[in-house]
């Protein structure tokens, strides 16, 4: 693959991420950390474009989302969940606050049938 199709991969993959909830810059360090698998916050602010002031503070709001793990030592190293566990949590999420949602909205509809995710699931979409 050449450079500028590589480019155009890493666009697509940070709006991807950004449509699933990312801010840019966590879009941006996850797929550098996706291909590095460990690296320090300034080989991250370096490979990403973020500014380093602003990596460290990214860095730590994804691990409390769950998107990374910081392993302690000198130096810090941060690492990035595999892809499929993030999907995963994504999807569960996602659902759960579908399912929250329809239940939520029949309560405050009560003329209406009521709908439920089982019906979202009838539309056969797949992930």
């Amino acid at each position: 693959m050449g450079e500028k199709e590589e480019e155009e991969v890493t666009r697509k993959i940070i709006e991807n991420l950004q449509k699933l909830g990312f801010t840019r810059n966590e879009a941006k360090i996850y797929a550098v950390l996706v291909c590095l698998k460990q690296a320090r916050a300034s080989e991250i602010a370096e490979s990403s474009g973020v500014p380093r002031s602003k990596v460290y503070g990214t860095l730590r709001g994804m691990e409390k989302k769950g998107y990374v793990r910081i392993i302690e030592g000198e130096p810090t190293l941060f690492c990035c969940v595999e892809p499929e566990e993030l999907i995963f949590r994504i999807r569960t999420d996602f659902m759960l606050s579908l399912s929250e949602t329809a239940n939520e909205l029949n309560a405050l509809s009560p003329t209406t049938k009521g709908f439920s995710v089982g019906s979202f699931r009838k539309l056969k979409v797949r992930v």
